[in-house]
């Protein structure tokens, strides 16, 4: 509504997974744009997907921040994947285009490596980062998780695991913890992660030692409808 008062005569369509549920709904939206039926468009982040236009003066990233302190350990990695084809939207033939990030911490690492265009700078961060604090490549990962219609279950599930993990093990895990959305479905949730070396056979260990603890588990009073998902390389 506020383009409209700033842009009165302009044609503004949102592309988002409401506008794009019918048929053929995603490439009418692309074509009216590429024809300029569609002077501004607002979207998600399906909008940055190999996409590629003529007629794009100006691309706006908004609330990049929710970008890159995303829990996950590859959040560097996709913003900056993301700004950076974002970025390339923006152009005419015969002129630049401009890019503008909205952010809260503007002086971001990432933020700078993405308007420095420095994939080197970004990388080698990035990848001490990651060698630091045990994360892919140089480790791999599994995370248990824990699922129980009661949040007390599934919390005391969670106790039990710790409890009954063999302590040559302890020195991999992380957690359990309650993750950034508690509870799916009905079913309250808890996470464990094992960082682990690139070694086969350590890796096999602690995958035969998650499947006995899980029998342990589900025979303990009160914890049968427990839900108990391992999951290898989980990102």
């Amino acid at each position: 509504e506020e383009l409209k008062i700033i842009y009165p005569d302009a044609q503004v369509q949102r592309m988002d997974w409401d506008t794009v549920k019918t048929r053929n709904a995603h490439g009418k939206i692309l074509d009216a744009f590429e024809k300029g039926e569609i002077d501004i468009l607002i979207g998600t982040q399906m909008i940055t997907k190999g996409l590629d236009f003529d007629n794009v003066g100006i691309v706006g990233v908004l609330l990049s921040d929710n970008l890159l302190y995303f829990p996950d350990f590859r959040a560097a990695e996709r913003a900056f994947q993301l700004l950076t084809q974002v970025a390339g939207r923006a152009g005419r033939k015969e002129k630049k285009g401009r890019v503008v990030i909205q952010a809260k911490n503007i002086e971001h690492p990432v933020l700078q490596e993405v308007v420095r265009h420095s994939y080197h700078d970004f990388y080698h961060r990035e990848i001490q980062e990651r060698r630091e604090f045990f994360y892919p490549p140089f480790t791999r990962l599994i995370k248990v998780i824990f699922k129980h219609k009661k949040e007390e279950q599934c919390a005391e599930a969670a106790k039990a695991f710790v409890q009954h993990l063999d302590a040559k093990f302890i020195k991999y895990l992380n957690g359990p913890a309650i993750p950034g959305v508690p509870r799916v479905r009905n079913h309250y949730l808890q996470e464990a992660l094992f960082k682990c070396p690139k070694d086969t056979k350590t890796i096999n260990a602690l995958k035969a030692e998650l499947l006995r603890i899980h029998t342990e588990l589900v025979n303990i009073k009160g914890l049968s409808q427990l839900r108990y998902l391992i999951d290898v390389d989980p990102y």
